[in-house]
């Protein structure tokens, strides 16, 4: 038979039989407005919902003929109507209708009966682009395959509110910004795919009785989504740092998706910007490719390569799925369209692309991409922080703690092998920030930091353990006499810093291993007692020994015992007589403090002056001497005896604000004569700070009392500071008495002192007299006033008032002839 005759039989029997059309399933739809006619569903069985359709407040409707010799039972299914209500309804006014048999968030399905027709109708409720897939299945297998996609997607929902939660947990621990944002973003995706799947929204629930929240749930959790990945995709690819310019227009790119997301909640402008909204998000996505393109051109193929990976299949999906609609929606650029045509003429854009499967696929790849990547951050965090704890910051060089980490392994290695942990502390360092600025002073930390790498060479461990201190262990014994040419070695050259040369001063301290301690923090706190020692001492170099720490130990327990002394009247005051040089009147005498302890006898004031004035404890047995001697010129005075007395004041005194005020009290209360008291300053404190110094003594001179300036000779004051003292004596220094027998320049330096101190109206006094010839010289000289042991040691006030009374006055020597 010719192919025309064929052709023409089988149009007739078409004709002939109209009933053929109805004898298998056809499947038709209409949409209204816009559809009036019914038309057959396409063969992939898919109706495009768009979010346009809301806003027309579009109808659909389907129906199905089921023939009468269908061998089975059939339901026409629908799949993916999460933002509708499905409702059965008569095909026509003789049908019945067909009864609805499954409802879920995302399905429905309709019983069919052979040989009738089964109509449904879809109402939109929500601006949410859906594909319907609609079909004619056998009951099981409708139901078989509902069940595994709400399981598929309870389990990828689950997983992303546990990925959110978990990834929560670990930003607040490590107080990682990064982490944070991929928490929101996480949790963000959880929420929008929950609505779209269905599972927030009840088909007679929550998008039918408040369509305006769930509207907003949706827009807020979509922005929201889109925000936070781009202040993740920052983060994760440190984008400021490898191109801020871009990372800057990002940052504003999300602040623009809030904004627009935002103006969605307003009545008048939600349906354009729902309309629009995809094509903003697609711009969005792919504008997060970028710092995962920068990340991998700028070297950091690790979090780079991460970053591209968990992000692209989102990106792609969703670019995708949009494509692929791109026909279906009015007012988008046509250029869209024509791309779409292309890529699915190359076959780059698969219609299976806009399926649900393929979409939660994507999510779990980048839940799982994304957690991978987070980790390997998380733990490189982790290690870097760790690092930064161990290292110091300026330098480069390990910190303390790591020292002694490093210290304790290396000394475990070989426990009797002969080690060195030798201390460096830069002398003066405190002056180069004061002086120079705290950058410079940086600047010497490192160069001295480099000096020392290079000269104890990489197998000797270096670190900085204090502010200007290192230490390091040596793999040998050392003596003092090898750290200080060590020391030498290291200062011989100047550094020099920005053209600026600072001579590099430093001490050294060590303590040997195992001779003085078998693990690093033993050796570290002798070395450090070393160190202090070369320090009290000015020495160069110390090496550790056991009679430092005893002293150390007996320093701390006099200080300690020193508060309760004050308390307690283990104090004493001794006098040394001062008489003039001519007559041998006893006018007064200096005033010494001894402490008589309970158990130790008299403690002599050279073991814990010193070290009070440290503590700043001299302050307050400068007010208890100030006081006591106040209390005793008082009592001679009411005796018949007005003897002046004299004593010290340190530098602490002198820096105390509130010493004079203190003073003023006492003698408003006591009604002491200020007049008999001289406050003796040492010119060495003086000149540290000339300025407080001699506002500090005319306040006390304003009281009434008398100064003197002590140990006049021995530090650097000038005649204009001498001017500006408020002081009636002078009282010189010993050293020049004891010169004169080596020196005989030292008594012309003596009388030049006497006449310059005469010439200001200034009464000279010599201490140290030991022996007459000392005393004829300072008679010679023309010195007012001698003290010194020829005429008496400091004496108990007992003693010296027997003294007093046998020797007042006192009867000069004569001077020996030849």
């Amino acid at each position: 038979m010719k192919p025309a005759a064929l052709f023409q039989l089988l149009l007739w029997l078409l004709l002939a039989l109209p009933g053929l059309a109805q004898s298998s399933p056809a499947i038709q739809y209409r949409c209204a407005p816009g559809l009036s006619a019914w038309l057959p569903l396409p063969a992939n069985g898919k109706l495009h919902l768009l979010e346009t359709d809301h806003d027309l407040q579009r109808t659909c409707q389907v129906r199905v003929y089921l023939p009468a010799s269908s061998p089975a039972p059939l339901w026409l299914t629908l799949r993916g109507i999460p933002q509708s209500t499905v409702s059965s309804e008569p095909a026509g006014p003789s049908r019945h209708v067909a009864p609805q048999v499954w409802r879920s968030a995302r399905s429905a399905a309709l019983a069919l009966q052979p040989g009738d027709w089964a109509q449904a109708r879809l109402d939109m409720h929500l601006p949410i682009g859906s594909t319907v897939q609609i079909s004619m299945e056998p009951p099981a297998d409708m139901l078989a395959q509902e069940s595994r996609n709400a399981q598929i997607r309870s389990a990828l929902l689950t997983l992303l509110f546990a990925m959110g939660l978990v990834s929560g947990m670990f930003a607040y621990a490590l107080r990682d910004a990064t982490t944070g944002w991929y928490t929101g973003l996480t949790l963000m995706l959880a929420l929008l795919w929950s609505l779209l799947s269905g599972h927030a929204i009840s088909p007679t629930g929550l998008a039918i009785s408040y369509p305006q929240l769930s509207q907003a749930l949706l827009l807020g959790s979509y922005g929201l989504a889109l925000f936070t990945g781009l202040r993740f995709s920052l983060g994760f690819t440190n984008l400021q740092r490898h191109a801020p310019r871009l990372a800057r227009y990002l940052r504003g790119l999300g602040w623009l998706v809030l904004g627009y997301t935002l103006m969605g909640l307003v009545p008048a402008l939600a349906a354009w910007v729902v309309h629009y909204y995809n094509l903003v998000a697609l711009v969005t996505m792919l504008a997060m490719l970028l710092p995962g393109l920068i990340s991998l051109r700028a070297g950091d193929f690790r979090g780079g390569g991460f970053y591209l990976a968990g992000w692209s299949p989102i990106v792609l999906i969703w670019c995708g799925v949009l494509l692929l609609r791109i026909d279906l929606l009015a007012g988008y650029p046509a250029w869209l369209g024509q791309l779409s045509h292309g890529l699915q003429a190359m076959g780059l854009l698969p219609d299976w692309i806009d399926t649900a499967h393929v979409r939660q696929a994507a999510f779990l790849l980048q839940a799982v991409i994304f957690s991978l990547a987070l980790a390997d951050r998380a733990a490189r965090l982790r290690h870097s922080r760790e690092r930064a704890t161990m290292t110091d910051r300026t330098t480069g060089l390990a910190n303390r703690s790591s020292f002694l980490l490093e210290g304790d392994q290396l000394l475990a290695q070989d426990n009797q092998r002969a080690r060195t942990l030798v201390l460096f502390d830069i002398a003066g360092f405190a002056a180069i920030n004061e002086t120079l600025g705290y950058d410079i002073g940086d600047r010497v930390l490192q160069e001295t930091a480099e000096r020392l790498r290079r000269k104890l060479g990489p197998n000797s461990p270096l670190a900085r353990v204090g502010g200007n201190q290192f230490a390091t262990l040596l793999d040998d014994g050392a003596s003092a006499g090898s750290l200080q040419l060590l020391a030498s070695t290291l200062t011989r050259q100047p550094l020099v810093v920005d053209e600026q040369q600072v001579d590099l001063r430093l001490r050294l301290a060590g303590a040997l291993h195992p001779a003085h301690g078998n693990h690093i923090e033993l050796l570290m706190r002798r070395a450090e007692i070393a160190l202090g020692h070369a320090k009290q001492e000015k020495l160069h170099a110390q090496v550790y020994h056991g009679a430092l720490e005893r002293d150390l130990r007996f320093q701390l327990s006099l200080l300690s015992a020193l508060r309760a002394a004050i308390a307690q009247n283990q104090l004493q005051l001794y006098l040394q007589p001062k008489v003039v040089s001519r007559t041998g009147l006893v006018t007064g005498a200096e005033v010494l403090l001894r402490w008589q302890h309970p158990t130790l006898g008299l403690v002599s004031p050279h073991d814990f002056l010193p070290y009070a004035e440290k503590t700043g404890l001299i302050v307050e047995l400068t007010r208890w001497v100030l006081v006591e001697s106040l209390k005793l010129a008082k009592h001679w005075q009411l005796q018949g005896e007005p003897l002046r007395l004299s004593l010290n004041l340190s530098a602490a005194d002198l820096a105390d604000p509130s010493l004079p005020a203190y003073v003023a009290e006492f003698l408003q209360h006591s009604k002491a004569n200020p007049h008999l008291l001289t406050l003796e300053i040492t010119e060495s404190e003086v000149m540290r700070d000339p300025k407080l110094a001699i506002s500090s003594m005319q306040a006390l001179r304003t009281l009434g009392f008398q100064l003197a300036l002590d140990d006049f000779g021995t530090g650097n004051s000038s005649l204009a500071y001498l001017q500006a003292m408020p002081v009636s004596e002078i009282k010189i220094d010993r050293s020049f008495v004891s010169n004169c027998r080596r020196n005989p320049q030292g008594a012309t330096l003596i009388r030049a002192i006497v006449a310059l101190s005469h010439t200001l109206g200034l009464k000279t006094i010599v201490e140290g007299v030991e022996n007459e010839e000392e005393w004829h010289m300072a008679c010679d000289t023309g010195c007012d006033e001698v003290q010194g042991y020829l005429l008496s040691p400091p004496l108990p006030v007992a003693a010296f008032e027997e003294w007093l009374l046998l020797n007042q006055p006192y009867v000069v020597p004569e001077r020996q002839t030849a």
